[in-house]
């Protein structure tokens, strides 16, 4: 039997065992020995209200914040490497797991969510990611596809890394693709001097953006919804803009894109509570997604567009969570949904609460922030330790940031520094050499820092996961920080009994057990949470329920 009909065997299972203990059929059961190519097509967008108008989500999808990977012109006129049809074309980023809306007056190249035009006076237009691409979810079910702002995307971004080094290399072989492709860019009637120009400049990027794909690649594919983002970062600062080769380590525990409502309001703005201030988060995260930096000797010179990094951070401060609902997705049962309040109460409110949070005491500037769990040792949790410890562990020969790490006493027996501390230096760089070119003064600085102290972490706090409160998680399946737990009635059964292969990437929405559905579908990867980073061990919380009290506590899931 190949994987592919293991796994959807394994999921019929699943799904006929729930349904037939509950007397409900979700789907049609003689569907699943096929993939989803003869799904109900959706005809009706749905936006959710969670505090953001038209304007707003426009915005947050098309706001650069300084991430630059080719040359504008190139990127909307490259064709994919098998066809002549262009590589923006809204199928093409759809098997990918992006989300398409239609050309508008603010995008009018019809640029995938989370893709932006950025401009610098030096670089003139390039393209580049913005938060969107990998914070905006959308689920389907019969008709309707219903957008979730702030919720994860499918976005595989190895499948779109590998895909534009295939469309240049094919590009530079066929020399009837690179006539089209200098065409467009340059002009019919362009000089053979300015189309080896070209040539040369294209030769240039493909080399480029191998080398990003080679130091970026999981041990096992991370697929749809997941990258290991603390290991990229670190690689691109101390690997790449270092020139420190053997800085490099392989990717090997990726995570969920996280959903944003309530993060500007936590305490700590990751999920390993790592960093107290959301710009500096913000900034490491676009050095991950091709901001260009140099080192010279002021320090760190980035693209990262701190301005517009400041104002989503202030949309996404008015972002809410998404409401259940119920002409679409059915009605919420009370009675059963305040059973699951109690068990809730009883097994996971001690780590999970609820929304509106419990507060900090004021800092030095008089603000207050949501307090979250992160108390709980990994050894009491039992899921996959990797993102937390080799993010906590990880260290580096400092290079150029030798000094300042030695004035800080950084630098240990063996020559190197923490990761974690070099890339809060560079963020710090990157955020004061701004401060001081934009000439700030220090109440707008403390704007822009959230009015924020300056905090470190504690070891106890980066060797763990944050327990955030659960409002809007029915929405945002698959499940524990890496992803690896199908739906939340899986994450509610002793991890024996988990789904240890399902595909992911299928839209297709389970609002029954809170959960996509596992099939193979276009553009979906397989799931093997038996490789490094993926494990679904642990969470061993509410794994002694009876199906009655599963299906009572994902009922008041659906209420928050």
């Amino acid at each position: 039997m190949s994987t592919s009909k293991r796994v959807v065997a394994l999921a019929l299972v699943f799904t006929s065992a729930a349904a037939t203990a509950t007397g409900c059929i979700v789907g049609d059961p003689e569907e699943g020995l096929e993939e989803e190519s003869a799904l109900i097509l959706t005809t009706q967008q749905v936006f959710l209200d969670q505090g953001w108008d038209s304007a707003t989500r426009a915005k947050f999808y098309q706001t650069s914040q300084g991430s630059r990977f080719m040359p504008y012109k190139w990127f909307i006129n490259l064709e994919q490497a098998n066809n002549k049809t262009k590589f923006i074309a809204a199928d093409n980023f759809e098997r990918m797991g992006f989300l398409v809306d239609p050309p508008s007056p603010t995008n009018p190249d019809g640029l995938p969510i989370g893709f932006a035009k950025d401009t610098t006076p030096t670089g003139g237009d390039a393209v580049g990611i913005t938060c969107a691409a990998c914070h905006t979810g959308e689920l389907e079910f019969g008709r309707y596809a219903v957008r979730i702002d702030g919720g994860q995307s499918f976005a595989d971004i190895e499948q779109f890394q590998d895909g534009l080094l295939a469309a240049m290399n094919a590009t530079l072989a066929d020399s009837g693709k690179f006539k089209r492709f200098g065409d467009k860019v340059l002009g019919s009637n362009a000089s053979t001097a300015s189309r080896n120009e070209l040539r040369t400049q294209l030769t240039a990027k493909r080399d480029w953006w191998n080398a990003r794909i080679t130091r970026s690649r999981g041990a096992s594919p991370h697929g749809p919804s997941r990258t290991d983002a603390f290991t990229i970062i670190g690689n691109e600062v101390v690997c790449d803009l270092f020139r420190i080769p053997e800085n490099c380590a392989q990717p090997n525990a990726p995570t969920q894109y996280p959903f944003l409502w309530n993060t500007p309001d936590f305490e700590w703005a990751q999920y390993n509570s790592s960093v107290h201030s959301p710009l500096g988060r913000n900034v490491g995260e676009v050095t991950g997604v091709f901001a260009e930096a140099t080192i010279d000797a002021n320090g760190v010179a980035s693209t990262a567009h701190i301005p517009n990094l400041h104002l989503l951070e202030n949309w996404l401060k008015t972002l809410r969570a998404p409401a259940w609902p119920e002409n679409i997705f059915g009605r919420i049962d009370e009675n059963l949904a305040l059973q699951g309040a109690q068990l809730f109460a009883d097994n996971c409110a001690s780590c999970h609460t609820e929304d509106p949070q419990p507060r900090t005491a004021p800092n030095a500037f008089g603000k207050t922030f949501a307090k979250t769990n992160f108390d709980t040792p990994l050894s009491a949790l039992g899921t996959d330790p990797n993102a937390a410890l080799s993010f906590a562990t990880r260290r580096a020969n400092p290079g150029p940031f030798t000094a300042i790490a030695q004035a800080n006493g950084l630098i240990g027996p063996d020559g190197k520094a923490p990761v974690a501390a070099l890339l809060s230096i560079s963020g710090s760089m990157i955020i004061q050499r701004y401060f001081a070119v934009a000439g700030f003064t220090d109440a707008q600085k403390l704007d822009y820092l959230d009015f924020r102290e300056s905090r470190s972490p504690s070891t106890a706090q980066l060797t763990t996961y944050r327990a955030r409160p659960l409002n809007g998680v029915a929405f945002t399946a698959p499940y524990l920080h890496n992803g690896s737990v199908q739906s939340l009635y899986q994450l509610l059964l002793p991890p024996e009994l988990r789904l240890k292969l399902f595909f992911v990437g299928s839209r297709r929405f389970d609002p029954f057990f809170l959960g996509y559905s596992p099939l193979p579908a276009p553009g979906a990867v397989l799931l093997d949470t038996t490789k490094t980073g993926n494990s679904n061990a642990g969470h061993n919380y509410g794994t002694n329920f009876t199906h009655f009290q599963r299906m009572a506590v994902i009922e008041y899931i659906k209420t928050l």
